[in-house]
């Protein structure tokens, strides 16, 4: 009887165990892996969101600026939202509570009429924004390496890889927007074609980088492909880039392209990582 009771007790321990250890790795109701890429994506909406103001203030009427302004407003509350209900740890918490500070400020001005005086300000504001954004992401990662430091080692490495590729879209928003802000403000001209350069640099060298991943599929070679094919718009002619020689239309045609399908990449990355 004692033997049964003892075997009885083991079971319920184990089951309990089993229920702790598999809620720890989740982010709340979602996978590490998905909170990764949904605050991945915030980063690249506050780029998208601010070269979209510039564009509209800059006298760019096109009606898919204005929608995606309105669009990306939206979606970054809701994700900010998914992302606060499913927090558990107290420094993503911090991180949540920093962004939603900074976004309180960018939305008041992202919210009035596009002017150059406003730009000004969102030039300030937004990469603020970015960077309290980019905490968080890492602060989920941390997070995740912590919840799941006795998992397979190759899921940390498909939560890093989410999140190299999902920069990739921010990054090439953050083209479109400094290459429009180096035409808008000949004082900071010089600075902002510096940062212009240093985005350049970093997305060209991380498309190389994800070429030679072990994590590859044929899908996502065929899509990196379609990126470097885009990519040589601008790479076979980085003089003219950096020069302004290309309209901010065909920018932010280009720069829209490669955030699609590196969005596209990003979540072909996390379906891996769940199958793992």
């Amino acid at each position: 009887m004692k033997t049964k009771i003892t075997f009885i007790l083991f079971v319920f321990a184990v089951l309990y165990n089993t229920k702790t250890y598999s809620q720890s790795q989740s982010y709340g109701v979602i996978s590490y892996n998905k909170a990764v890429n949904i605050s991945g994506k915030q980063r690249m909406l506050s780029q998208k969101m601010s070269k979209a103001y510039l564009l509209m203030s800059k006298g760019i009427n096109n009606s898919e600026i204005k929608k995606e302004l309105n669009s990306s407003k939206f979606i970054f509350e809701k994700h900010l939202d998914i992302l606060t209900k499913n927090a558990s740890s107290s420094a993503v918490k911090l991180s949540i509570k920093n962004v939603k500070k900074l976004w309180s400020k960018f939305k008041g001005v992202i919210s009035t009429t596009p002017s150059f005086t406003n730009s000004i300000e969102v030039m300030t504001l937004n990469t603020q924004l970015l960077n309290a954004c980019h905490e968080l992401v890492l602060s989920i990662e941390t997070s995740s390496k912590y919840n799941n430091q006795f998992f397979k080692s190759e899921n940390q490495d498909l939560v890093s890889i989410i999140n190299t590729s999902g920069k990739q879209r921010m990054l090439s928003q953050r083209l479109c927007l400094y290459y429009t802000a180096s035409t808008m403000f000949p004082n900071q001209r010089i600075e902002y074609k510096r940062v212009l350069n240093q985005v350049f640099e970093e997305f060209d060298g991380v498309i190389g980088n994800l070429l030679i991943s072990s994590y590859n599929t044929t899908e996502i070679e065929e899509e990196l492909g379609n990126v470097m094919s885009i990519w040589e718009k601008f790479q076979s002619n980085r003089r003219g880039f950096n020069n302004g020689d290309f309209s901010l239309e065909e920018v932010f045609l280009i720069t829209n392209r490669l955030t699609k399908s590196f969005n596209k990449i990003t979540g072909i990355y996390e379906v891996i990582a769940k199958s793992t």
